[in-house]
């Protein structure tokens, strides 16, 4: 941050996800004035250490608000927020903005057309093979928006769909190519490690995460997808 960069308000966007047109993506613009010491200091407070692999769960987040800082001479700056040991984003600043004083509220529509409403999903149209590795997975952030293929055919995008892998068995060996996938994204490291988790709905119905050794889903796993 600037040495003459002295933030007196702060801005959030949340996300609106009710009465939502078709191809909008609407949010609310939030302005909160203040005393921002204290969310200067949460701001700037450092990251954890991130824990051995395999000590963290398996989990899914939401897309976090996102937030701005502003000068008195009209200058903007996005901060980023610091992360917890299993990765996890610190909202303690922004809990903190929204304990001030909100002095404006609007609301904007903001119009997309059907491929990049795909691209700010957590999967993209675009299909990609797996990447098979050997390891185990374990402690992966993994999307809830899943994009289907019928073959390498975008046919589709899921709802929100929210699975943990935790307790898969390993996948043994199989041949069978799939003809129909669902492909998210999963985080490890994040947010700088983002890569391909991919579901076979037929042939060997394996969970892939890219770079990991597939599991063997379920029954209960796959009938989320039909």
């Amino acid at each position: 941050m600037p040495d003459d960069f002295v933030p007196v308000a702060a801005i959030v966007c949340d996300q609106i996800d009710e009465g939502v047109a078709p191809d909008t993506v609407p949010y609310r613009e939030h302005r909160y004035e203040g005393d921002l010491t204290e969310v200067i200091r949460l701001l700037n407070a450092p990251s954890e250490s991130t824990l051995i692999r395999g000590y963290c769960p398996t989990y899914s987040v939401v897309e976090p608000p996102q937030i701005w800082l502003v000068d008195n001479r009209g200058r903007a700056m996005e901060p980023t927020l610091p992360t917890g040991e299993c990765g996890l984003l610190n909202y303690s600043a922004i809990a903190e903005i929204r304990a001030l004083d909100m002095v404006t509220e609007f609301e904007h529509d903001v119009s997309v057309i059907s491929y990049d409403r795909q691209r700010v999903s957590s999967c993209s149209p675009h299909y990609s093979e797996v990447l098979l590795g050997s390891e185990r997975a374990a402690g992966l952030t993994i999307g809830y928006t899943y994009c289907l293929f019928s073959g390498t055919e975008f046919t589709g995008v899921t709802g929100e769909i929210e699975i943990s892998i935790e307790d898969l068995a390993p996948a043994g060996p199989c041949t069978m190519s799939a003809t129909r996938t669902a492909v998210t994204t999963y985080a490890a490291g994040w947010p700088s490690n983002i890569r391909n988790f991919t579901i076979e709905l037929d042939g060997c119905r394996r969970a892939i995460p890219d770079g990991y050794a597939p599991l063997q889903a379920t029954d209960e796993l796959l009938a989320a997808f039909w």
